[in-house]
């Protein structure tokens, strides 16, 4: 019989990025068909019974940032902002007690960062800005508790993991390098196609629902954190004559997180 050759730890980390893929999948495939008896019409929690199956609708504002993972090197000093922009996606809400239930969702979310990076180019102080725009869409699965009971508002906080497929991507640098006497431009704008297009975060949040003209609206903050580093370009196209050279530089390996503010309504 031959034997295997493939080293068991390559295997075992195959396994691992395998299963980290697929548990989120197979979640979100059985969340979103829950059985017959619990898609079935409930009595409302007020009364001591199961809350009913919900869905609903929300979405806001994105407040997305890179967290560094790696000591920098001291040749370079790095201002880091905030992307702002959206959030959007549905959600549903399967009752386990009256208290605690799972929140499946669908998001399109938009992260990324905003850098500007002080760094010497040819012995020549330069300052480059950089953004980078990630667009995701996200399946979170969260559990979520109730923490108040018999009242018109409701506290609850969220906590859970979820994935992202990426589904937009850019990369755009500029910059100036002058010494004096001569003044190059630097610049690139691509996709981010090298970087990966699965990310795995953690997320945690809070929020308050209260009802409005019978419906459920709710306000809810969240934080999204990646654990997983992406390995970002910081290559820059330099004009050298009638010709453009691309001076290749080591990607820097950050983490997504991101700041969710939104409103919504539940069915």
């Amino acid at each position: 019989m031959r034997k295997s050759t493939r080293d068991p730890a390559l295997r075992s980390a195959s396994a691992v990025r395998t299963a980290r893929f697929l548990l989120p999948a197979a979640l979100s495939l059985a969340l979103l068909a829950p059985p017959p008896a619990l898609a079935a019409p409930m009595t409302a929690g007020r009364d001591g019974g199961l809350p009913p199956v919900s869905f609903g609708f929300k979405g806001g504002l994105a407040l997305a940032q890179h967290q560094g993972t790696t000591p920098r090197d001291m040749q370079y000093t790095v201002d880091s902002g905030m992307r702002t922009s959206l959030a959007a996606g549905v959600f549903l809400v399967l009752p386990v007690t009256d208290r605690f239930s799972l929140q499946q969702e669908v998001l399109y979310v938009r992260k990324g960062s905003r850098q500007d990076i002080g760094v010497s180019i040819f012995d020549v102080p330069a300052v480059l800005q950089v953004s980078y725009d990630m667009d995701y869409l996200e399946i979170p699965v969260l559990t979520r508790y109730r923490w108040t009971r018999g009242s018109a508002v409701d506290f609850y906080t969220l906590a859970g993991f979820g994935f992202g497929l990426k589904v937009g991507d850019r990369y755009r640098l500029s910059g100036l390098v002058d010494d004096g006497t001569e003044t190059i431009p630097l610049s690139a704008d691509s996709d981010m196609s090298e970087v990966d297009m699965f990310d795995f975060h953690f997320t945690y949040g809070l929020g308050l629902e209260m009802p409005v003209g019978g419906r459920r609206l709710l306000l809810e903050y969240r934080f999204d954190l990646s654990l997983d580093q992406l390995p970002l370009p910081t290559y820059a196209d330099v004009p050298f004559g009638d010709e453009t050279t691309r001076v290749e530089n080591e990607p820097v390996p950050l983490r997504n997180q991101c700041h969710l503010l939104m409103i919504g309504i539940r069915f």
